[in-house]
């Protein structure tokens, strides 16, 4: 063995690290590009760097990032003239931290290439790499392969260590896994994968990677993109001499299906009365997780759940791979209706003693069996009966509440219940707790009103003049349209048929236009401190609806209204000065049905 031979056969291992993926045989020009493995550092019996080289036909300047662990780690920049050449050495920054990654760019049109070698007392041994552009990068479901792999750990001449691995783009969404496999004479040799993060590096050797390969030559590779943005790469270094060369490999995009492929989906029972509770079980090859309907997060690529179906409809499996393929399969599952309770409508009464309330339960249970008992019987001697779907409950001769429960049996789906409740009281007067309008007051020959009212002890009421088929319900609303000035009267009717009645009356004035205030005087001069100054309003209908606001009060003034209608009262404060610089200012308004007018009142106080 040569001194050469002895010095580099050990830092072989060391510097298998960075030799270049398998690119492009004619180097691509372009303003972005892309480069790897490369790395700087100390091996066994060497030093190990990389410079990359950059040229154009033309002017260009840009800069070269390094890139580890998905950061940028260096960016140098560079200037060309015509036909120009510059080279960088690889920073500080990546010194012993393993292979990197390389990103040119550039305002120009660039070509650029990486040599990466060990430095001996012998001389640079080492290998290329040439740049490519980001369409390079292979997506999920592309493959490149080649052949000519050699996994020897010997030193005869000839044979050589293969290494394999992926430069993962920064620009990926995910890490990036290639799947390796090997092919010797035709026949597998394995299957493995290499992973690693956006902006970095994965690499093993092939006879670590799948030790079915080891001491074997003439070896063909095929990498298939799983996850992720990367170039899968393959490297040869003579195991003699430590010299690396690329493995050409050809790509060919969208050639397999990243999606996975379930193998098992059942849903059993399959059909039943809802809420039906039923155990989904599944298998899937090729998936990270599967998502399932009605089921809360993501679940195992194989396993069992249980589900709580309360609709008809369809359970669908959703198998996610890491590449974000998926692939469903879909079950359906059928309900039958459950039984519709019996329930009343109304479900509740508040009556006096003796009275009646009536209602229906659906028109299903029509001539079907219904049973009727009573949960609770607070009112003595009070009944239920059912006639048809239509019910009757007269209230007993005591107060007191009484629940009756309404039960139906039959049919796949089981029993069902409703209830109905009755609170008996004994009748006392009724009353009119309030009866409001709003607007309070109207305007023109068409005003829309709401009436609202509330009252105790009472079964309905009536309002004089609403039109109404019916009476209206104790407690409520109701709108109507007055041409002129009306007065509505309400009457509240007894819970016991006969009994006293109780009435309230609401005037809700209509005005026929809206008016503005003459003042007078309306404006005045008059020393601080001096007497009362009374003003006059007039042109309004009601003086009862005159209000005032003060705008500005610079005197410290007072301003009121009388113990007359229609006359206001101003009192100046005792703050002046000779330049009427102190003005107090008030405007007065009349608001009725048609809206607010004003007009302001003004003092100078000298």
């Amino acid at each position: 063995m040569t001194h050469r031979q002895r010095s580099l056969g050990t830092a072989s291992i060391v510097f298998a690290l960075f030799a270049a993926g398998a690119l492009q045989a004619a180097a691509p020009a372009g303003t972005d590009l892309w480069g790897g493995p490369a790395s700087r550092g100390t091996g066994t019996n060497a030093r190990f760097d990389t410079n990359i080289y950059v040229s154009s036909i033309g002017p260009a300047s840009g800069s070269v990032d390094f890139i580890l662990g998905g950061a940028t780690l260096a960016s140098i920049p560079f200037t060309l003239p015509s036909r120009g050449v510059a080279v960088i050495p690889a920073p500080a920054a990546v010194d012993g931290l393993g292979a990197f990654l390389y990103h040119v760019r550039s305002d120009g049109l660039v070509n650029a290439w990486s040599e990466t070698f060990n430095e001996t007392p012998q001389g640079r041994y080492g290998t290329t790499s040439t740049a490519f552009s980001v369409s390079d990068f292979l997506a999920a479901g592309d493959e490149s392969w080649g052949g000519g792999a050699d996994a020897s750990s010997s030193n005869a001449p000839g044979r050589a260590r293969t290494n394999v691995g992926v430069l993962c783009s920064p620009n990926s969404t995910q890490g990036c896994t290639v799947e390796v496999a090997a092919f010797d004479g035709g026949a597998p040799s394995g299957v493995g994968q290499v992973f690693t993060i956006p902006g970095s590096v994965g690499q093993q050797s092939l006879a670590a990677l799948l030790p079915a390969t080891a001491e074997k030559s003439k070896l063909a590779l095929r990498f298939r993109m799983l996850t992720g943005a990367g170039l899968p790469y393959a490297i040869k270094n003579d195991n003699l001499s430590s010299d690396g060369s690329n493995i050409a490999l050809s790509v060919s995009r969208g050639a397999f299906s990243t999606a996975p492929v379930i193998t098992n989906f059942t849903i059993s029972p399959s059909s039943g009365c809802s809420p039906l509770t039923v155990t989904a079980t599944w298998s899937a090859t090729g998936a990270d997780h599967v998502n399932i309907t009605g089921a809360a997060g993501d679940l195992a690529a194989s396993g069992t759940t249980t589900l709580n179906v309360v609709s008809a409809g369809d359970i669908t499996l959703t198998a996610v791979a890491l590449s974000g393929a998926t692939s469903t399969s879909t079950r359906k599952i059928t309900l039958q209706p459950p039984t519709t309770p019996p329930a009343p409508t109304p479900a509740t009464a508040t009556l006096g003693t003796g009275q009646v309330a009536m209602g229906s339960i659906p028109v299903a249970y029509t001539g079907t069996l219904v049973t009727i008992t009573f949960d609770t019987h607070g009112s003595t001697g009070s009944t239920f009966t059912l006639n048809g779907n239509q019910y009757t409950y007269t209230a007993g001769t005591t107060t007191g509440t009484d629940v009756v429960r309404l039960t139906v049996s039959g049919g796949a789906c089981g029993t069902a219940t409703a209830t109905f409740t009755a609170t008996v009281i004994a009748p006392g007067a009724p009353s009119v707790v309030f009866f409001t309008a709003d607007p309070a007051r109207g305007c023109g020959t068409s005003t829309n009103v709401v009436l609202q009212w509330q009252t105790a002890n009472t079964r309905s009421v009536s309002i004089d003049p609403v039109a109404a088929p019916f009476g209206l319900a104790p407690n409520g609303s109701v709108g109507t349209t007055i041409a002129g000035s009306t007065t509505f009267t309400l009457t509240a009717f007894p819970l016991l048929t006969g009994g006293p009645t109780a009435t309230a009356t609401l005037t809700v004035p209509v005005d026929s236009q809206a008016y503005t205030p003459i003042l007078t005087p309306s404006s005045v001069s008059v020393p601080a401190g001096s007497g009362y100054v009374f003003i006059n309003v007039t042109g309004v209908a009601d003086p009862s609806l005159i209000r005032y606001v003060v705008v500005q009060n610079k005197s410290g003034s007072h301003f009121s209204t009388t113990d007359t209608p229609g006359v206001l009262a101003y009192l100046p404060g005792p703050f002046g000065d000779s330049f009427g610089n102190f003005v107090d200012v008030i405007r007065v308004f009349y608001t009725n049905g048609c809206g607010p007018r004003f007009t302001e009142f003004t003092a100078t106080v000298r």
